[in-house]
């Protein structure tokens, strides 16, 4: 019998999320549903971790147009498309802050 696997969230059990996301690379597109809302600028771990906890993305939907922080947990799937959020309306992240260094001090660029 093949077992499927368990889906738990935002990510699939006895996944190489982690992997995938530490190899995405600047220029990665990211989209809300269907709606492409930037592209990958830079992943960043917190403390001593290897792991990504924020990716940076030069968002380009609607008015905005800086450098935002998405927590990795906002990530729904890593695939040859790109990165899928978890919300399909790009509204629903209005409120993330744009990324500056100084306003995130406990991370580091991976």
């Amino acid at each position: 019998m093949v077992r499927e696997p368990l889906f738990l969230g935002a990510y699939v059990s006895r996944s190489t999320m982690a992997h995938t996301l530490e190899t995405l690379t600047p220029g990665t597109p990211v989209f809300c549903g269907d709606t492409r809302v930037g592209d990958v600028r830079a992943l960043y771990g917190e403390g001593q971790s290897r792991i990504p906890a924020l990716i940076v993305v030069k968002w380009s939907y609607g008015e905005r147009t800086d450098d935002v922080a998405v927590p990795t947990a906002e990530i729904e799937t890593v695939s040859d498309r790109g990165v899928e959020l978890i919300q399909t309306d790009p509204e629903q992240y209005a409120s993330l802050a744009s990324f500056e260094p100084s306003r995130f001090p406990t991370v580091h660029p991976l």
